[in-house]
This record gives C-alpha cells, structure tokens and sequence, in this order.
C-alpha cells in the first residue's frame, strides 16, 4: 500500500492562483514581488454623493485630513457637463401612403382573435383576409396583424377613421403595409 500523499507530477500541490503561469510570471528576477496596476478607486461615498451632484476635489498631501467635504454643484455647470438629452415625446408617425389594400395592425392586444378584427374592420368597408401574427414556440399573439382590404379607397378609409382608436383596451395603429420586395 503506498502512503505517499505526494502529488505524481512532482508539485507542490498548490495551484496558482490570478490566472499567472510559470512561463508568463510577471515578476521581476529580482525576487521582488509582483505590483500590478490599480485604476484609481472610489468610495461608495463618493460615487452616491455624484449621483447627487456633489463633487470633491482630491485630497492635496498638504491637507491633513484624507477626505475633502463635497462642493455642491451649480445647475447651469451640471447641464452643461451633461450631454443634451434627447426629450421623449410621443410624435405620431408620419403617415405612409397606402399604395396596396393591405393594412398593418399594430399595438394589438394579445387577446385580439382574427374575427375580432374582422368584425372591426368590416364596419368600414367590405374585408378580403385578416391575419393575426402568431408565436410559434407559444401560439399566442405577437400584437400585431394584417387586413386586407376588398378596395383600395376603402382601406384609406380604414386608416383614417381607425388609426389610433382604441381596441379591446389598447389604442391601435393603422397604417399601410411595407410591400415585400422579394416577391418582385
């Protein structure tokens, strides 16, 4: 029986650690230990009272004291180191020009059936073909559908008078479908 509790391949038994090898070991042949780099750390003091618009300047190695007080910040020299902000307004889309009797439905609700759209767009105007896009993996709605219109004027119609109306608890958008350009 052997009691040898040596490791085989003649280690230590140790495994190092931060990712260094024997070949790419950093250190110098002096023996002197290995010093990486530090990226200049900040409290979580400091970072809280930035969010807050508090500054601090860095402590000098004159002061005595290793933390300086926070200086609040002016608003006029807070906007402008911030860059501008895009404002997110709610603009309606520009209107497409319908040029097939083919509609997009969007905005849907997720319990809007094809009958149900049907039944909608059939107030306005004769309806050809109503689809209602569908998840494969789950078979439910994606919020979002197709109707096709008998006429061409009828399903301007239908834009204009349903475009932005609300459906089953939801405002739907109507508009023109992109055409599919591969089929051409």
């Amino acid at each position: 029986m052997n009691t040898d509790t040596r490791p085989r391949n003649g280690g230590s038994g140790r495994r190092r650690r931060g990712g260094r090898n024997r070949r790419n070991d950093t250190r110098s042949s002096s023996g002197q230990g290995y010093a990486p780099r530090r990226k200049e750390e900040t409290s979580l003091l400091k970072k809280i009272l930035g969010w807050f618009g508090f500054k601090s300047k860095p402590a000098s190695s004159s002061s005595s004291s290793s933390y300086s007080s926070p200086k609040p910040v002016s608003e006029k020299a807070e906007r402008a180191e911030r860059p501008a902000r895009k404002e997110l307004t709610a603009e309606p889309p520009v209107p497409q020009e319908i040029t097939s009797t083919k509609l997009y439905i969007g905005n849907l609700s997720y319990d809007a059936a094809e009958s149900d759209l049907f039944d909608l767009f059939s107030k306005v105007g004769a309806v050809k073909n109503v689809e209602v896009v569908m998840d494969r993996q789950s078979s439910r709605s994606k919020g979002f559908g197709f109707v096709e219109m008998e006429e061409l004027e009828t399903a301007k119609l239908a834009v204009e008078k349903l475009n932005r109306t609300d459906f089953m608890g939801r405002q739907i958008v109507v508009s023109g479908a992109k055409t599919d350009r591969r089929a051409a």
